[in-house]
C-alpha cells in the first residue's frame, strides 16, 4: 500500500470502514422473512463466475457482468443481505487475483455500498413491496443510484492517486458504456421481478453472456483505435530523423522508472501509453518550426509549446485515451510552477508526469537534435541534479538517477569483461 498516496490509503481506509459500518447497521435491523439464503447463495454463484471475465476498458477501469445478479440481490433482499452477496462474489471472485490486498478490499467494500444502498432506496421508494411492474419507477430509482455511486467510488479513487479532478468529464467518460450497463440492470430487474423460484435467477445467465459480449466488442474497438493512434504518433516522429524513435525511447525509460518506484501495474502502463504519446500534439507543429536547425525565437517557442495542448484536445475526445490525457497536456509543467500550458506547481503535478518528464529531458539531453549535438554525461547529470525538486520530484529525479548510474557502471563492467 506504501505505492499509494497518503490521501488514496485514507479514501481506501474510509470506504472500508463506511462499507463495514453499513453492514453491521443493516444486519442489526434485518426483517424476518426477508433474508432468503437460498436466493442469496443463487446470486453469489452468478456474480462470482461472471466476476471471473472482466473486460478491460482502460488501464484502470474495467466491467464484469455480475451487476446483473447484485442489482438483483438489491431488489430482492433486505439490504444486508444484498450487501453480502456483492462482498462474498466479489471476494471470491479475488482469490484467483493476483492484486495487492487492498484492491481486493476496496472493490470488496465499494461492491458493497453500492448494492446496499440500492437496497435501501428501493425498500424506501418501494415501500416495501415486491419487486414488479409496480414498483417499476422505484426499480429505476435504485438502478441510477447504484450506477451513479459505483462510477463515482471509482472515479474518486482513480484521481486521488493521479491527482486530477475527480467528476471532470464523468459524463463524457461513462456514456459510452451506458447502454451494456443499463442492459445489465434491465435483466437483473427482470429476473427479479420474475423470481418466483430463486433457482430460476440462474437465467440471469444468458443475457448477462450477450451483454458480455456486446462490452468485449466495444473494448476490441478501443484497443484497435490505440493501436491507430500509436501508428499516428510514429509517423508524426518520423517528420524529423533526428527525434525518431524519441517517443518509445522516453517510454522505456519512463516505464523502467516507474517499475524502479515500485508502482502499480496499472499506473506503470499508464506511464508508458502517455510517453508513447506525449509529442502526439507536434502533429499540429509547422515544419519550418519543428524542423529548424538553430534555436527558436520567442515567438517560434510559443508555437512549438502548443502541442501539449493540441495533444490533450485531440486525445481527451478518445474515450480510451481519457486517462493519459491529462499527463500528456502535463509533460512540460515543472515542480517549481514555471512549465507550461498550465503553470502547474509542486503536487498539482501527478508523479506520474514527472516521471515522463524526466524521462523525456534525459532522451533529449543524450541524442543529436538538429540545433546541437548530445551532451556529455557530466553535462546531463549535472542537469539531472539541478533540476531535482525544481523542475522534477525529488523522488523521481533520486530514483531516476540512480538508475541511470547503475546502467552506467554495470556498461564499465561489461566494456572491461
Amino acid at each position: 500500500m506504501g505505492a499509494l498516496r497518503p490521501a488514496l490509503r485514507a479514501y481506501i481506509a474510509g470506504i472500508a470502514i463506511v462499507a463495514a459500518a453499513g453492514l453491521a447497521y443493516a444486519g442489526a435491523h434485518v426483517g424476518a422473512g426477508r433474508g432468503d439464503l437460498l436466493t442469496a447463495a443463487v446470486l453469489v454463484v452468478v456474480a462470482t463466475v461472471a466476476q471471473l471475465r472482466p473486460v478491460h476498458l482502460t488501464q484502470k477501469t474495467k466491467v464484469t457482468v455480475e451487476d446483473a445478479a447484485t442489482f438483483a440481490a438489491a431488489l430482492l433482499l433486505h439490504p444486508a443481505l444484498a450487501m453480502a452477496v456483492a462482498g462474498s462474489s466479489t471476494a471470491l471472485a479475488g482469490l484467483r487475483g493476483r492484486g495487492p490486498w487492498y484492491n481486493q478490499l476496496f472493490n470488496v467494500a465499494a461492491g458493497m455500498l453500492d448494492t446496499g444502498a440500492a437496497a435501501f432506496t428501493f425498500g424506501v421508494a418501494g415501500g416495501g413491496a415486491e419487486p414488479g411492474l409496480s414498483t417499476a419507477p422505484a426499480i429505476a430509482l435504485a438502478g441510477g443510484v447504484k450506477l451513479a455511486l459505483n462510477a463515482s467510488v471509482i472515479d474518486l479513487a482513480v484521481a486521488l492517486q493521479l491527482r486530477r479532478r475527480p467528476f471532470a468529464r464523468w459524463w463524457a467518460r461513462h456514456r459510452r458504456d451506458l447502454r451494456e450497463l443499463v442492459a445489465l440492470y434491465v435483466v437483473g430487474g427482470v429476473a427479479a421481478s420474475a423470481a418466483i423460484d430463486p433457482r430460476m435467477l440462474l437465467v440471469l445467465g444468458a443475457p448477462s453472456a450477450l451483454a458480455y459480449v456486446a462490452l468485449r466488442s466495444s473494448a476490441r474497438i478501443e484497443k484497435r483505435t490505440k493501436q491507430a493512434v500509436h501508428a499516428l504518433a510514429g509517423l508524426i516522429e518520423q517528420r524529423d530523423h533526428y527525434t525518431y524513435g524519441h517517443s518509445r525511447r522516453v517510454a522505456d525509460y519512463a516505464e523502467r522508472l516507474a517499475r524502479a518506484m515500485k508502482m502499480q501495474g496499472s499506473q506503470i502502463d499508464l506511464i508508458r501509453e502517455a510517453a508513447l504519446l506525449h509529442d502526439i500534439g507536434k502533429i499540429a507543429t509547422p515544419d519550418s518550426v519543428l524542423l529548424k536547425p538553430a534555436a527558436l525565437d520567442t515567438q517560434e517557442r510559443e508555437v512549438m509549446c502548443e502541442h501539449a495542448e493540441h495533444g490533450y484536445v485531440l486525445l481527451e475526445q478518445l474515450p480510451a485515451f481519457w486517462e493519459g490525457a491529462d499527463l500528456v497536456r502535463a509533460h512540460h509543467e515543472r515542480v517549481d510552477g514555471g512549465g507550461y500550458p498550465r503553470g502547474l506547481r509542486g503536487w498539482e503535478l501527478p508523479i506520474e508526469v514527472s516521471i515522463i518528464a524526466i524521462a523525456d529531458s534525459y532522451d533529449a539531453m543524450t541524442t543529436d537534435r538538429v540545433y546541437r549535438k548530445a551532451l556529455p554525461w557530466p553535462a546531463v547529470r549535472s542537469e539531472l541534479v539541478s533540476g531535482r525538486g525544481r523542475q522534477w520530484h525529488e523522488s523521481v529525479a533520486d530514483a531516476f538517477l540512480a538508475m541511470v548510474e547503475s546502467d552506467r557502471a554495470a556498461a564499465l563492467v561489461e566494456r572491461a569483461a
